[in-house]
């Protein structure tokens, strides 16, 4: 099995943990830039990504329950993340949907890595 989920996932890892603390670090300095809807997003999005990291462990021996979930995470998250970024109307801050970007490409890149035919076939 690839490692490329799991190093996928270890980034956006590292980018849901520099948005919280970019979140942290903004509402001590600015605290028009943050409201609570960022803070639950940015909190809730580091707890997702630390159980994709588990299923990422799982994925690399192969188990079934934990490709689906990963797969369901990785476009489900890209097309929320694509209309969090998109809508006019969003109640998040422009450099707060910037990072959400990024992190819906590395969804979207994960996605593709899993629907690899070598991927598929890793998984029991």
């Amino acid at each position: 099995m690839t490692s490329t989920p799991l190093r996928l996932l270890q980034l956006f890892t590292a980018l849901s943990a520099a948005l919280l603390a970019a979140t942290a670090i903004l509402s001590a300095t600015d605290p028009a830039a943050v409201n609570g809807v960022v803070w639950i997003r940015a909190a809730g999005i580091l707890l997702l990504s630390l159980l994709a990291l588990r299923w990422a462990s799982q994925l690399r021996t192969g188990h079934r329950r934990a490709y689906r979930r990963l797969l369901w995470v990785s476009i489900a998250g890209s097309v929320g993340i694509a209309a969090l970024a998109l809508l006019p109307d969003s109640p998040f801050p422009l450099w707060f949907r910037i990072e959400q970007s990024i992190q819906g490409l590395v969804l979207l890149t994960l996605a593709a890595t899993l629907l690899r035919p070598s991927v598929r076939a890793a998984v029991r």
